[in-house]
């Protein structure tokens, strides 16, 4: 069974993942897909083609100047989400199918509703934190200024928005042990094959 791990920015999916990871069971990180499908040749060309080739650095997308054309900018992100998503959706169904013979495969990516791959997936945990917990975390994360935290939160869907829409979630606002421990509980019940809701 195919499981989709997402929240919003700085909610901690990788936190999430990385315990699921130690427990032996395989996580398919969207995010990393996402800078394989940057290294493709297509998606160069289409992006150079659409953005200018200033993104291109020694041939390379420049993660960092793409970053600023986007963010902030619903037209360009629109655009970069066209070009790059098939991408990242033809890898994750590549390494989907290698790992079929497992009981539960994670894949952890924060757009799972905004690039509509739910149909990925046959169950969703949605990672939560509160609102105020999420953007101080981002900004010490990243050293983000509190504007530019605003920005790449509010181009994703709030984190209430994605926990109405989850079949199971995880509040991820206190202590690691309080969120392994509903990780813990959710794997027991997805071995027992029901919903959080049951």
């Amino acid at each position: 069974m195919n499981i989709g791990i997402t929240g919003s920015i700085a909610c901690g999916k990788s936190t999430v993942s990385d315990y699921l990871k130690e427990k032996g069971y395989t996580i398919i990180d969207a995010d990393k897909l996402g800078h394989v499908a940057l290294t493709s040749e297509d998606v160069k060309r289409r992006l150079s083609e659409t953005f200018g080739a200033n993104i291109l650095v020694n041939n390379e997308i420049s993660r960092e100047v793409l970053g600023k054309l986007v963010f902030g900018n619903d037209n360009n992100l629109k655009k970069l989400n066209n070009i790059i998503h098939p991408k990242i959706k033809e890898l994750i169904l590549k390494l989907q199918e290698e790992h079929e013979n497992e009981d539960l495969v994670f894949l952890d990516i924060a757009l799972l509703y905004e690039a509509n791959f739910v149909d990925l997936v046959e169950k969703v945990a949605v990672v939560y934190v509160d609102e105020d917990v999420q953007l101080e975390r981002l900004m010490t994360r990243n050293f983000l200024s509190k504007e530019e935290a605003l920005k790449r939160i509010e181009s994703q869907m709030s984190p209430q928005e994605k926990a109405s829409l989850g079949d199971f979630v995880i509040n991820n606002s206190y202590r690691k042990e309080d969120t392994f421990q509903q990780i813990d509980e959710i794997l027991e019940k997805l071995k027992r094959g029901d919903k959080q809701n049951d």
